[in-house]
């Protein structure tokens, strides 16, 4: 075995771990480097803009992500270079498959419905969008369906029904109480849609928030302001739509 000393005879093993290190085989060099190579370049670049369900759950031609992708990267090259571009394509095409399973794999049920929505279409869109859509119940119908052939395993026959019936009831009430006009304009130029509909309280507890966020408006917000007649259309409103009665499932 090599030994090498100091002056002082002291044993330098660190010079043998140095050579170990320096000659290290080819083979396992080049598999650090592989391992590097693995980084997602869709996690990384992609999510910053779009949700991986969205990317991997909509249904596209392989012809057509050459030219999804160069636009995306034509938008700020700085972010994605010419060659991720073409990485970034093979990335999604070769792991769809896997990733397609992955994310329906993880889908969790929901008894209430709101819940269920926040989690099936919050993936792709804004629940404030949705949310602020006028649409009468058959046109819910249609756009659910259409989300849910487009989402392929991700909302399923039973989710949609579910979903636009949910959208449906909401319409209806928003249509026929004066309170959905003031909620739209007021309450959703601050809060994102999700945040209001995963609460549930009786109508002290949201004529407590709502007094509250109208003295912030007041005091902070002109252009999110209302009155004291406009703050019960809103309370009222909301006890139809995510009071404690709301949460239970039809039928029961």
């Amino acid at each position: 075995m090599l030994r090498i000393s100091t002056p002082h005879g002291f044993l330098l093993p660190g010079i043998l771990l140095f050579f170990s290190l320096v000659f290290l085989p080819s083979t396992t060099v080049q598999g650090t480097v592989e391992t590097a190579a693995k980084v997602s370049l869709v996690d990384v670049k992609c999510s910053k803009c779009h949700t991986l369900r969205r990317i991997f759950l909509m249904p596209r031609p392989e012809n057509e992500w050459p030219e999804t992708i160069q636009r995306m990267a034509d938008k700020n090259p700085q972010w994605i270079s010419a060659e991720e571009v073409k990485l970034i394509e093979e990335e999604i095409l070769s792991t769809r498959s896997d990733r397609v399973k992955a994310i329906t794999d993880e889908r969790q049920d929901y008894d209430d419905a709101r819940l269920l929505f926040i989690d099936r279409c919050s993936s792709c869109h804004s629940v404030n969008r949705v949310l602020l859509k006028a649409k009468t119940p058959a046109e819910w119908k249609e756009t659910v369906e259409r989300m849910r052939s487009e989402a392929r395993d991700w909302i399923s026959k039973e989710d949609g029904d579910r979903i636009a019936a949910l959208l449906a009831k909401r319409a209806e009430i928003l249509k026929e109480d004066k309170g959905g006009d003031i909620f739209v304009s007021k309450c959703l130029v601050c809060h994102p849609g999700e945040r209001i509909l995963l609460e549930t309280h009786d109508k002290t507890g949201w004529q407590a928030i709502v007094t509250k966020m109208r003295a912030i408006a007041r005091d902070n917000l002109p252009m999110a302001r209302f009155g004291n007649e406009e703050a019960k259309m809103i309370v009222d409103l909301l006890v139809k739509t995510q009071g404690p009665e709301s949460r239970k499932k039809p039928g029961g």
